[in-house]
């Protein structure tokens, strides 16, 4: 009887991979190219990429979940890194731990980053050598996240205002908080939630939408959904679903920028390795079909 019900059982699961595995489409995008990137020599601080800001021209910023930066350019579909920074306290010193847990970056118009934190729930602004400039008021709300559930997408938008989405709603039917901070103070914003995804990146593209990176979870394998909003200051809307993979077809996808090339406008992402040796290091483009 136990193997006919471990047949059974697993008759179940492959079934429901099966389906999961079927559920893709990219109505919205073009698939461009992947690039896995390896560590430099020497350099153990690379990996776990979670935030990415590239300019028009190609130069922009890649960020760790244990607090370094990175200066990177990205020229004919490579990617080339320079030396990393560490992000820094009040008092000078690289961050602890605790406090370290750097998710989603942002580059703001003065030259700024905006830079998200897990476990210590906040957005602070740092200097492009990692030096900390300003630390944002931290509203009660955020003390209400997990401890792997806080500030994973951070997104700057044309008027300047910063959207930052939490990886958790709380409850499947409750769309996901978006903090706006603008004029000084924190507002609120909803993004809405469908199905199992989870938003771990997001930025506004040159058509002044936002485009929100999410993720999904499956026995070891990751899949990919990109969704696009209109945005007034205030509220999201027109929702498009540009993109879902299937399970396996790219890895741990948390960074996006999005930007305007000769190709089109072109969507960059990257994934984080959780550095793991087996894991990899990818960037994939794509580019939008739709304007």
């Amino acid at each position: 009887m136990r193997w006919r019900f471990a047949v059974a059982l697993g008759a179940i699961i492959a079934a429901l991979c099966g389906w999961y595995w079927q559920s893709g489409h990219s109505d919205g995008l073009d698939y461009l190219s992947s690039e896995e990137v390896q560590a430099p020599a020497g350099r153990p601080d690379f990996g776990g990429l979670s935030g990415l800001e590239l300019r028009e021209n190609g130069s922009g910023y890649a960020l760790t979940d244990r607090g370094y930066l990175f200066e990177m350019t990205v020229n004919n579909g490579g990617h080339a890194f320079g030396e990393a920074v560490r992000l820094r306290g009040a008092g000078g010193d690289g961050l602890v731990p605790r406090k370290r847990d750097s998710e989603g970056l942002a580059l703001l118009a003065d030259g700024l980053l905006a830079v998200s934190f897990e476990g210590e729930h906040r957005v602070d602004l740092y200097d492009t050598a990692g030096g900390l400039v300003r630390a944002l008021e931290v509203p009660l709300a955020f003390d209400r996240f997990g401890g792997n559930a806080g500030l994973e997408a951070l997104a700057v938008a044309p008027d300047g205002a910063l959207v930052a989405i939490p990886e958790r709603s709380g409850d499947v039917r409750r769309a996901f908080p978006a903090f706006v901070y603008k004029a000084e103070t924190w507002q609120m914003a909803e993004l809405p939630r469908r199905g199992a995804f989870l938003p771990v990146g997001a930025d506004f593209g040159p058509d002044g939408r936002l485009y929100v990176l999410e993720r999904d979870y499956l026995l070891n394998g990751f899949r990919t959904r990109i969704r696009r909003f209109a945005w007034d200051g205030r509220a999201l809307s027109g929702e498009e679903e540009l993109l879902k993979t299937r399970f396996w077809t790219h890895g741990n996808l948390e960074g996006i920028s999005v930007r305007q090339t000769p190709e089109g406008v072109v969507v960059e992402l990257v994934s984080d390795n959780n550095f793991l040796p087996i894991m990899a290091t990818s960037f994939v483009r794509y580019r939008v079909k739709t304007p």
